[in-house]
Protein backbone atom coordinates (compact mmCIF):
# COMPACT_ATOMS: atom_id res chain seq x y z
CA UNK A 1 0.00 0.00 0.00
CA UNK A 2 0.96 3.22 -0.63
CA UNK A 3 2.93 5.27 2.33
CA UNK A 4 0.86 8.53 3.52
CA UNK A 5 3.11 12.07 3.51
CA UNK A 6 3.05 12.12 7.77
CA UNK A 7 4.23 8.53 7.47
CA UNK A 8 6.89 8.91 4.84
CA UNK A 9 8.22 12.47 7.25
CA UNK A 10 8.06 10.22 10.18
CA UNK A 11 10.45 7.54 8.04
CA UNK A 12 12.91 10.20 6.94
CA UNK A 13 12.98 11.18 9.95
CA UNK A 14 13.92 8.03 11.10
CA UNK A 15 16.39 7.36 8.92
CA UNK A 16 18.18 10.81 9.76
CA UNK A 17 17.96 9.77 13.09
CA UNK A 18 19.52 6.52 12.72
CA UNK A 19 22.49 7.76 10.94
CA UNK A 20 23.17 10.76 13.59
CA UNK A 21 22.78 8.01 16.17
CA UNK A 22 25.56 5.51 14.28
CA UNK A 23 27.90 8.31 15.30
CA UNK A 24 26.83 8.36 18.74
CA UNK A 25 27.31 4.40 18.99
CA UNK A 26 31.00 4.93 17.62
CA UNK A 27 32.01 7.23 20.08
CA UNK A 28 30.11 5.21 23.02
CA UNK A 29 32.48 2.06 21.72
CA UNK A 30 35.37 4.15 21.48
CA UNK A 31 35.21 5.43 24.75
CA UNK A 32 34.90 1.54 26.10
CA UNK A 33 37.81 0.47 23.99
CA UNK A 34 39.84 2.92 25.29
CA UNK A 35 38.96 1.53 28.91
CA UNK A 36 37.34 5.06 30.34
CA UNK A 37 34.60 3.80 31.64
CA UNK A 38 33.20 6.84 33.13
CA UNK A 39 33.30 8.40 29.49
CA UNK A 40 31.14 5.80 28.29
CA UNK A 41 28.62 6.27 30.91
CA UNK A 42 28.71 9.95 31.09
CA UNK A 43 28.09 9.93 26.39
CA UNK A 44 25.56 7.05 26.99
CA UNK A 45 23.53 9.25 29.77
CA UNK A 46 24.00 11.98 27.64
CA UNK A 47 22.97 10.17 24.59
CA UNK A 48 19.98 8.53 26.33
CA UNK A 49 18.38 11.53 27.31
CA UNK A 50 19.02 13.31 23.88
CA UNK A 51 17.61 10.40 22.21
CA UNK A 52 13.83 10.58 24.03
CA UNK A 53 13.50 14.12 22.10
CA UNK A 54 14.50 12.44 18.72
CA UNK A 55 11.27 10.05 19.32
CA UNK A 56 9.03 12.81 19.64
CA UNK A 57 10.51 14.07 15.84
CA UNK A 58 9.14 10.87 14.83
CA UNK A 59 6.08 11.01 16.38
CA UNK A 60 5.27 14.47 15.62
CA UNK A 61 4.57 13.88 12.08
CA UNK A 62 2.02 10.83 12.73
CA UNK A 63 0.09 12.94 15.70
CA UNK A 64 -3.25 14.26 13.88
CA UNK A 65 -3.83 10.85 12.00
CA UNK A 66 -5.06 7.30 13.71
CA UNK A 67 -2.02 5.49 16.02
CA UNK A 68 -0.39 3.30 14.37
CA UNK A 69 2.06 1.40 17.30
CA UNK A 70 3.65 -1.17 14.79
CA UNK A 71 5.10 1.98 12.70
CA UNK A 72 6.35 3.99 15.70
CA UNK A 73 8.25 1.31 17.06
CA UNK A 74 9.62 0.04 13.81
CA UNK A 75 10.88 3.92 12.89
CA UNK A 76 12.10 3.36 16.64
CA UNK A 77 14.23 0.47 15.56
CA UNK A 78 15.17 2.12 12.64
CA UNK A 79 17.03 5.33 14.59
CA UNK A 80 17.80 3.06 17.51
CA UNK A 81 19.33 0.38 16.42
CA UNK A 82 22.37 1.98 14.23
CA UNK A 83 23.46 3.47 17.80
CA UNK A 84 24.10 -0.41 19.27
CA UNK A 85 25.61 -1.52 15.45
CA UNK A 86 28.17 1.96 15.96
CA UNK A 87 29.01 1.17 19.67
CA UNK A 88 29.77 -2.92 18.84
CA UNK A 89 31.68 -1.14 15.91
CA UNK A 90 33.38 1.66 18.16
CA UNK A 91 34.64 -1.12 20.61
CA UNK A 92 35.23 -3.97 18.74
CA UNK A 93 37.64 -1.74 15.49
CA UNK A 94 40.40 -0.38 17.49
CA UNK A 95 43.30 1.12 16.99
CA UNK A 96 44.39 4.61 18.22
CA UNK A 97 43.33 5.94 14.76
CA UNK A 98 40.21 4.29 14.84
CA UNK A 99 39.42 5.56 17.97
CA UNK A 100 40.05 9.45 17.98
CA UNK A 101 37.79 9.22 14.06
CA UNK A 102 34.90 7.74 15.74
CA UNK A 103 35.32 9.94 19.09
CA UNK A 104 35.72 12.71 16.60
CA UNK A 105 32.61 11.69 14.59
CA UNK A 106 30.61 11.26 17.68
CA UNK A 107 31.89 15.15 19.00
CA UNK A 108 30.18 16.38 15.62
CA UNK A 109 27.18 14.42 16.26
CA UNK A 110 27.27 16.15 19.61
CA UNK A 111 27.93 19.93 18.13
CA UNK A 112 25.16 19.22 15.50
CA UNK A 113 22.70 18.99 18.25
CA UNK A 114 24.08 22.06 20.42
CA UNK A 115 23.90 24.34 17.49
CA UNK A 116 20.00 23.06 16.61
CA UNK A 117 19.33 23.64 20.18
CA UNK A 118 21.13 27.18 19.96
CA UNK A 119 19.35 28.31 16.86
CA UNK A 120 16.15 27.27 18.07
CA UNK A 121 16.61 29.14 21.20
CA UNK A 122 17.73 32.23 19.24
CA UNK A 123 14.63 31.56 17.12
CA UNK A 124 12.16 31.17 20.05
CA UNK A 125 12.34 34.80 21.32
CA UNK A 126 14.97 34.67 24.18
CA UNK A 127 18.05 36.55 22.21
CA UNK A 128 20.25 36.52 24.80
CA UNK A 129 21.74 33.36 25.17
CA UNK A 130 23.73 34.58 28.01
CA UNK A 131 20.72 33.81 30.35
CA UNK A 132 20.74 32.06 33.92
CA UNK A 133 18.34 29.47 32.54
CA UNK A 134 21.33 29.05 29.57
CA UNK A 135 24.33 29.33 32.01
CA UNK A 136 22.20 27.04 34.62
CA UNK A 137 22.11 24.51 32.29
CA UNK A 138 25.86 24.44 31.32
CA UNK A 139 26.44 24.60 35.39
CA UNK A 140 24.37 21.38 35.83
CA UNK A 141 25.70 19.49 32.73
CA UNK A 142 29.28 19.89 33.86
CA UNK A 143 28.28 19.35 37.55
CA UNK A 144 26.67 15.68 36.25
CA UNK A 145 30.06 15.09 34.22
CA UNK A 146 31.90 15.67 37.04
CA UNK A 147 29.83 13.77 39.56
CA UNK A 148 30.06 10.60 36.91
CA UNK A 149 33.80 10.45 36.47
CA UNK A 150 33.93 10.64 40.68
CA UNK A 151 30.98 7.69 40.76
CA UNK A 152 31.80 5.42 38.00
Amino acid sequence: SRMTKPVAIALMIAIGIGLHNFGEGLAIGAAIGLGSIAFSTFLIIGFALHNTTEGIAIAAPMSRGKTMIGKLAGFGMIAGAPAIFGAWVGGFVYSPFTSVLFLAIGAGAIFQVIITILKWIREEGDKNLSSAAVASGVAVGMLVMYLTSILV
